[in-house]
């Protein structure tokens, strides 16, 4: 199996960014997924430029947690935030996704200004994915249609398909092949996808015995020091990778997809 090790939320943080560059630099990592406009954007512009071996998509942000705006001028996106210009929680956002209520042209709209963010300072994009998945549902999947040829960009994350153990509290385990099946007719994405945050897995580098060969996964991590859970995933990555390597696994880069 041909493996993708991507780290989301490059450049949110000075502990994600010092974390991240940490786990490209110990051969741990093969793609990041940049955020704009976050306190460290610019830091994480400066290793993709600096290190154009790896591959860097858009990690798009269409939610917040009370302090995050959009790239566009809020007055440009209205469905997107609340009445003081912030993006809106993501609860909010996934019903109003679920129920087909958001303003496709304003998902459009932004995608192009995070993207053009990243590609305007330098950065090649290999592939989009979303802060809390929100690129799965419906009125995301039509503008990302819409737009990304534009950008010149075919690559799209998928759904998460591989679990350890069955979650059968999570809507993505029951719905996901529905949404995993439009994005894979739509954009050119990998075989399965896999993260440890969203399967609840502590120990999930045991994931690396239970690969099948011959397909593409991605598995998407959150590096950190300061936080207990972006921790253990840092800490997990290099026994992953090498059983995975142990196994007979290769570790490719989005760009190879």
């Amino acid at each position: 199996m041909r493996i993708i090790v991507n780290a989301d939320d490059f450049g949110s943080s000075v502990d994600t960014v010092t974390a991240t560059v940490d786990c490209f630099k110990a051969g741990l990592l093969t793609s990041a997924s940049i955020m704009v406009g976050m306190p460290r954007t610019e830091d994480a512009l400066e290793f993709a430029r600096e290190h154009p071996e790896y591959s860097y998509g858009v990690h798009l942000q269409f939610v917040g947690d009370g302090s995050e705006r959009p790239v566009s001028e809020p007055h440009l996106v209205p469905g997107l935030v609340n009445d003081g210009g912030y993006l809106l929680p993501t609860n909010v956002m996934r019903l109003r996704a679920l129920l087909r209520r958001v303003p496709v042209e304003q998902i459009e709209r932004e995608v192009i200004a995070q993207v053009n963010a990243v590609k305007s300072n330098g950065v090649a994009v290999s592939h989009v994915d979303s802060h809390r998945h929100l690129h799965k549902y419906a009125p995301f999947r039509k503008a990302l249609r819409r737009v990304l040829p534009r950008l010149g960009i075919k690559r799209v994350r998928n759904v998460q398909d591989i679990y350890l153990r069955r979650p059968t509290r999570s809507p993505t385990y029951w719905i996901g092949p529905i949404w995993r099946r439009a994005l894979m007719r739509s954009f050119m994405t990998t075989d399965h996808f896999y993260m440890p945050t969203s399967a609840h897995d502590p120990d999930w580098h045991q994931l690396a015995s239970r690969l099948p060969d011959g397909q593409t996964l991605e598995v998407g991590v959150h590096p950190g020091y300061d936080q207990e859970w972006c921790n253990n995933e840092r800490l997990s990555l290099a026994p992953f990778v090498s059983a995975a390597r142990g196994a007979g696994h290769t570790f490719v880069s989005w760009n190879a997809i």
